[in-house]
């Protein structure tokens, strides 16, 4: 009996394990997608490798495809003659650390001081 539930257990954990590594693999993505940086401003992409280009209706399929380049930055320009919902992508990647992911601090910025805030400022005097 022992035999069996073990036998058993290994097929399960067999079978499970290809799922658990492809959630992580497109939390990965998730997370790059997140960091990747879209600008207009050419200037942001100097010093960084130009890796292609492409072009998308959905930010986020733009960001997919971005990722799967191995990008890291794209340089937007939107629309175009024919289609204006078009967002086109000139793809680089650049060294340096990476944008912040949201709804972390960005790099670069410190944490706060520990302890409480400090209180707030006396109220202003009334002006006559």
């Amino acid at each position: 009996m022992n035999t069996r539930a073990l036998s058993l257990a290994g097929v399960l954990l067999t079978m499970t394990a290809p799922l658990a590594s492809g959630a992580r693999a497109q939390d990965l993505e998730r997370l790059a997608m997140a960091r990747v940086r879209l600008t207009t401003e050419a200037g942001l992409t100097q010093g960084c490798a130009r890796v292609g280009s492409a072009h998308d209706d959905s930010v986020k399929d733009l960001r997919r495809k971005i990722v799967r380049m191995g990008g890291n930055t794209a340089l937007l320009s939107f629309g175009g003659s024919e289609d204006l919902s078009t967002i086109f992508a000139a793809v680089f990647r650049c060294v340096g650390p990476p944008a912040a992911a949201p709804g972390s601090a960005p790099a670069g910025i410190p944490a706060p001081p520990p302890g409480p805030p400090p209180p707030p400022p006396p109220p202003a005097a009334p002006t006559r």
